[in-house]
């Protein structure tokens, strides 16, 4: 059963309505099928899950989202990170604030990252703070850290992390940038310690230079092509990109850092052959991925154990 256009109008003022954060904390399971149905276009079956995507709604509900907070909060993950043995892949702090307005500028260096801890989109590349614009830099990061994050595609786990503005090292030389345009993204997709696929974002926009940010994909052991798990649309032409440095070691941290969950993904970078941690995404673009094909979703589905 497909949802009419009729329909899908209405759930879609259902779920851009400003009572939507209400409804998700009155009823989440049903808030999370009227999601799916809106975004998915078909219903959701919580008793039957098959594909990654409908894995991740049944886990939303079902996971361990308390522990899940502690690893999504920017900060409170490096120190758990720290805690259990892995601080040298944590790339170095700078400075935290709970306003805009606090930040000591002149304790930074000129090159650092800016970022609210409690939500996604809100970093901030600063290549010159000398010449930055921190009146909007200020306005734009006081308004991320008003937003409650997590309500619109009901990613429980982002409710109670405080929020914070961090500032972090930025990592790779403009040499580095000139050679790659941004840095490469490196997005292993784990299973209770065990690596199946690295998903790699590379050549995104980067200050005045438009780049098309492009996708690829691979085994995350031997770091095989594997573009036919790819949709045509995001499906890249060209010669695939050469296995990084030390990537044996990156895949032995995802599945360290994996360990324990039913389904992850761990986002790291390597910069020279020197590997660093971005961060663990649990709820990956709020379970609606569109990058894999149906047998992908089913297959990587299928190693999720929801019991």
């Amino acid at each position: 059963m497909s949802v009419r256009p009729l329909q899908h109008l209405c759930l879609k003022a259902v779920v851009e309505s400003p009572l939507w954060p209400f409804l998700v904390k009155r009823d989440m399971q049903r808030a999370v099928k009227t999601y799916w149905l809106y975004k998915m276009r078909r219903p959701l079956d919580l008793d039957n899950t098959q594909t990654l995507n409908e894995k991740i709604q049944w886990l939303k509900l079902h996971g361990n989202t308390a522990l899940w907070t502690d690893y999504a909060d920017k900060l409170k993950v490096k120190q758990l990170l720290a805690e259990q043995g892995f601080a040298q892949y944590l790339i170095p702090t700078l400075g935290v604030w709970t306003s805009a307005d606090d930040i000591d500028i002149n304790s930074l260096p000129d090159r650092f990252v800016l970022k609210c801890t409690h939500d996604c989109g809100s970093t901030i590349v600063v290549n010159d703070k000398n010449t930055a614009d921190w009146r909007k830099i200020r306005r734009q990061l006081n308004r991320h850290l008003r937003r409650t994050y997590g309500y619109h595609a009901i990613e429980p786990h982002y409710f109670n992390i405080p929020p914070h503005i961090i500032a972090e090292q930025t990592i790779g030389s403009p040499e580095y940038y000139q050679r790659h345009h941004s840095l490469n993204d490196y997005k292993f997709w784990c299973f209770d310690g065990h690596a199946e696929l690295c998903f790699v974002c590379y050549n995104r926009a980067t200050g005045s230079q438009q780049h098309h940010s492009m996708k690829d994909l691979y085994t995350a052991h031997g770091f095989t092509p594997l573009r036919e798990g790819l949709i045509e649309k995001v499906r890249p032409i060209g010669d695939p990109l050469p296995k990084p440095e030390n990537y044996d070691e990156m895949v032995a941290l995802a599945e360290r850092l994996s360990v324990g969950h039913p389904q992850v993904r761990v986002d790291l970078y390597n910069v020279d052959g020197k590997i660093y941690f971005g961060e663990l995404t649990f709820t990956s673009y709020g379970g609606i991925m569109r990058n894999f094909t149906d047998d992908m979703q089913h297959r990587l589905g299928s190693l999720v154990t929801t019991n």
